[in-house]
C-alpha cells in the first residue's frame, strides 16, 4: 500500500482567518493519525507566520504546537519575497522554501511526483 502523503498549502489571506487555521487544523490532524504531512505557506498565506507568532494572537499556541511536530515547513521564497515578508516569515523559525525551475516557487510539482495530495486553503 502506498503511503498516504499530503501537502496542505496556506493561501488564505487576512480575512480568511478560518483557512488560515483549518490549515493547521488538518494538517495537525492528518500527522496525528500517522500521515505524512508538510505545510507550506504560499501567497498571500505567507503573511500568517508572522501573525501567528505573536503571543497576544488568539491562536499564537494552535501555531506553536503544530510547529513543534516539525511539519510546517516554511513560507514560499518567491511569494514571501513579493509580499516583503521574506525576514517575518524567517523570523518565526521557518525557512523560505523555493525552485529555481519555478521562479523560486514551492516545488508543487516535485511534491506531486512524490506522491503528495495537495489540500489547498
Amino acid at each position: 500500500m502506498a503511503e498516504n502523503k499530503y501537502l496542505v498549502v496556506i493561501q488564505a489571506n487576512q480575512q480568511d482567518i478560518g483557512k488560515a487555521v483549518h490549515g493547521l487544523l488538518y494538517g495537525e490532524e492528518l500527522h496525528d493519525a500517522g500521515f505524512k504531512v508538510e505545510i507550506v505557506f504560499d501567497g498571500l498565506g505567507t503573511q500568517w507566520p508572522e501573525i501567528l507568532n505573536q503571543a497576544e494572537h488568539p491562536f499564537h499556541s494552535l501555531f506553536k504546537q503544530v510547529m513543534k511536530k516539525g511539519i510546517v515547513k516554511g513560507g514560499c521564497q518567491a511569494c514571501s519575497t513579493f509580499f516583503d515578508v521574506g525576514e517575518q516569515v524567517q523570523s518565526t523559525g521557518l525557512a523560505l522554501v523555493g525552485n529555481e525551475a519555478a521562479g523560486g516557487h514551492i516545488p508543487f510539482a516535485q511534491y506531486m511526483k512524490d506522491g503528495f495530495v495537495p489540500i489547498i486553503l
